[in-house]
């Protein structure tokens, strides 16, 4: 009331937990809140809004996205400095905001490293160099 905004009662909807009895409660707190629509969105500002135990299932689309995104980088047009400005910008920025509200699973961020790994060792003529790894990452 003080800061004098209001809830806007037709753009908003409810979504409640699968253990949820089903009527008395979920009808009291849509009366109590003045909120009819009850709805289960997937995503909700581009995140999922249930995270179950299967992290890497859940959280796939942003494997795909950075995937996407490399395959429409012509390596063949980049310098190793133009390469290495796209994948700190723009492959390392698209996961940020989902680690930043979310414990991503380590197996998903170690796809990840391999993936922007693969594309900064290729090569134009499609011959890889070796990737080799540090110490401390092996132990």
């Amino acid at each position: 009331m003080v800061s004098g905004q209001m809830i806007n009662h037709e753009k908003s909807s409810i979504c409640f937990s699968p253990n949820t009895e089903q009527h008395v409660i979920r009808d009291q707190v849509k009366l109590l809140l003045s909120i009819e629509r009850e709805t289960m969105n997937e995503r909700y500002l581009g995140l999922p809004v249930l995270v179950g135990k299967a992290r890497k299932r859940t959280f796939a689309y942003i494997n795909q996205k950075i995937w996407c995104r490399v395959q429409g980088w012509q390596e063949n047009l980049l310098s190793k400095a133009g390469k290495e400005i796209l994948i700190k910008d723009v492959a390392q920025a698209i996961p940020m905001y989902a680690k930043s509200c979310f414990d991503i699973s380590k197996g998903l961020c170690d796809e990840l490293s391999m993936m922007i790994g693969r594309y900064w060792w290729s090569q134009q003529d499609k011959v890889h160099k070796i990737h080799w790894l540090s110490w401390e990452k092996l132990s």
